[in-house]
């Protein structure tokens, strides 16, 4: 991706598991990175990239705040990741709001003034709502979550300031994302630490089932929204694999890969209301206007997370939840560096 050398690129959320894939991404293909992170924001996953790293700490929802660092970083695109309640651990419905609605409208509104090439915001199959076939773009939001509600908003904000005020904004909406770095807590870290552990596996009951990305090929999705700006105003694009899984076929394929047998308890894991028998994507709109299609397949992309998951077990010790850890303070500049750390009690 030449068309990243050099750029100045903004990338918010940058410390959670898709933003710490991207931000890697965007550094190997040579871009200054910005990354905005929340005060209180556990760098586990980013660590090592700090001395490449733009670090800015500020929350989105402080409007001021914000609104400075966009004009002294004067990005040309902008990856909008930042987002609250997708954990399980984060359920305040006020803070929900906050940050994926008015967090949103304050990051529009702080780079309205900048000529940029591009604007990213990363949506979630959450929107949609249950459905009885593939999810289309043009099918009615009807979130069944709180967090799906807020984010369906955040998602038309995007749109609405980009039809309106002819923007080069897109809205991705990511089905089930796995891969490296993802929160401990979710089905696919959590059951390959029950294959490697020989631990127990609480699991919901029979036939859920869900669309499931490798965050390299979300990744790749993002890096080439660049390439389709001019046809990318407004729009909004799935990002899936087309195919759904239940979580047991899940499990069954990590017992496979590892070939470690797992103690599974069927039945004793709550299921969600966003748990259904049916959650696929209709992925031909990534592929017409983007020229995109997922690299991986389930096999190929749980084949890869395993074997980093060997490399990296270190880096989940003591982390069953996404929880906030150690951050930086005050918004900062310059690369690998970042204000004194404080720990959140």
């Amino acid at each position: 991706m030449h068309e990243l050398q050099g750029r100045h690129v903004l990338v918010t959320g940058a410390a959670g598991f898709i933003g710490a894939n991207l931000v890697q991404a965007l550094l190997r293909y040579g871009a200054e990175v910005h990354a905005i992170i929340r005060p209180n924001s556990n760098l586990w996953r980013i660590e090592k990239l700090l001395p490449d790293l733009y670090l800015h700490a500020v929350d989105i929802t402080d409007r001021e705040g914000l609104k400075k660092i966009v004009l002294e970083t004067s990005p040309e695109i902008i990856y909008h990741l930042a987002a609250q309640g997708v954990s399980p651990a984060f359920q305040e419905r006020y803070e929900i709001l906050r940050t994926n609605i008015l967090g949103t409208f304050n990051l529009l509104e702080a780079t309205a003034p900048l000529d940029y090439q591009l604007f990213v915001h990363l949506g979630g199959s959450s929107e949609y709502g249950a459905k009885h076939g593939p999810m289309r773009e043009l099918d009615c939001p009807e979130p069944l979550t709180f967090y799906g509600t807020a984010k369906a908003a955040a998602t038309l904000l995007c749109q609405q300031h980009a039809r309106a005020n002819g923007r080069p904004v897109v809205a991705l909406r990511a089905f089930s994302v796995y891969g490296p770095w993802e929160s401990p807590s979710r089905l696919i870290p959590t059951a390959i630490r029950a294959a490697l552990g020989d631990h127990e596996l609480a699991l919901t009951a029979a036939g859920f089932r869900r669309d499931f990305i490798f965050v390299e090929d979300l990744v790749e999705a993002c890096l080439l929204a660049l390439r389709a700006v001019r046809i990318c105003t407004g729009e909004i694009i799935n990002i899936g694999t087309g195919k759904q899984w239940s979580n047991e076929e899940v499990v069954d394929l990590i017992q496979a890969v590892t070939g470690r047998r797992i103690k599974v308890r069927v039945g004793a894991y709550p299921a969600r209301a966003s748990d259904k028998a049916h959650w696929v994507a209709d992925i031909g709109k990534a592929g017409s206007l983007l020229g995109w299609e997922p690299r991986h397949p389930l096999r190929a992309g749980l084949e890869k997370t395993i074997a980093w998951f060997l490399l990296h077990q270190d880096d989940y010790d003591g982390l069953s939840q996404e929880l906030p850890g150690p951050g930086a303070r005050d918004a900062v500049s310059g690369p690998g560096s970042f204000a004194p750390l404080q720990t959140e009690v």
